[in-house]
């Protein structure tokens, strides 16, 4: 993961954290499935989506098992600043 892709994971998993109320940590090649229900995973997406304000797509969202790869997905469709008007998608 690049240094960018770090800081991202440290984001999702303060979301995590706090808009989930998600106890312990998730590791960064952690199959997020295995560690969230489907209604928790769909609250992630959500915040995500929310914090970096982009949508993620049914196909971005199967390509993303793991923490590291929506910290990836994140940082290639994610404006570098704190978000992203959705008209600039």
């Amino acid at each position: 993961m690049t240094q960018r892709e770090y800081e991202i994971a440290a984001e999702i998993r303060r979301l995590a954290r706090e808009e989930l109320g998600l106890e312990g940590d998730i590791g960064d090649r952690e199959e997020l499935a295995g560690r969230l229900d489907s209604l928790a995973l769909l609250s992630l997406v959500v915040a995500v989506e929310d914090r970096w304000r982009f949508r993620i797509t049914d196909e971005d969202a199967a390509g993303a098992k793991s923490l590291a790869d929506l910290a990836s997905l994140v940082a290639r469709k994610g404006a570098p600043g704190e978000g992203r008007p959705e008209a600039a998608r």
